[in-house]
């Protein structure tokens, strides 16, 4: 028994040719295949952090605009009483409300969905009634 290994010979170079083309192009494939499902993937998980993001953006501005309502109805609301929490459906938030004086207060209310939060930051002015928003700001 010999131990001889048998070389496949080509009659053309032509053919070496076209087996190294189809080597070339299948290589070159699988890369961009490869990039393309990475691109992907990143691109999902943008995705979901660009609604998680909103999500807690709503849940804070639910929440601001009912801490706006409450201190409409009592302009007390919240003053004195460190931070409030309130628990929404997709969420909870915490509330601040700081007096600064001369019927000014700041609300500070920070959303939280599923770890991902969102600061929004209110300062107003009370007058009779009614509720005058001198800054609203998102952080």
């Amino acid at each position: 028994m010999s131990n001889r290994i048998k070389m496949i010979k080509f009659k053309s170079p032509s053919a070496i040719a076209a087996l190294l083309t189809i080597i070339i192009v299948s290589a070159v494939t699988l890369i961009m295949a490869y990039t393309a499902s990475i691109l992907g993937l990143g691109e999902l998980e943008m995705g979901y952090t660009v609604q998680r993001g909103s999500e807690s953006l709503s849940v804070a501005d639910g929440c601001m605009e009912e801490t706006l309502r409450r201190i409409q109805l009592n302009t007390n609301y919240g003053v004195g009483e460190g931070t409030l929490d309130l628990i929404v459906s997709n969420g909870f938030c915490v509330i601040e409300v700081t007096d600064l004086g001369n019927d000014q207060r700041r609300v500070v209310v920070n959303g939280n969905s599923d770890n991902y939060y969102k600061l929004i930051q209110v300062d107003l002015t009370l007058n009779n009634n009614s509720i005058i928003i001198d800054s609203w700001e998102e952080k």
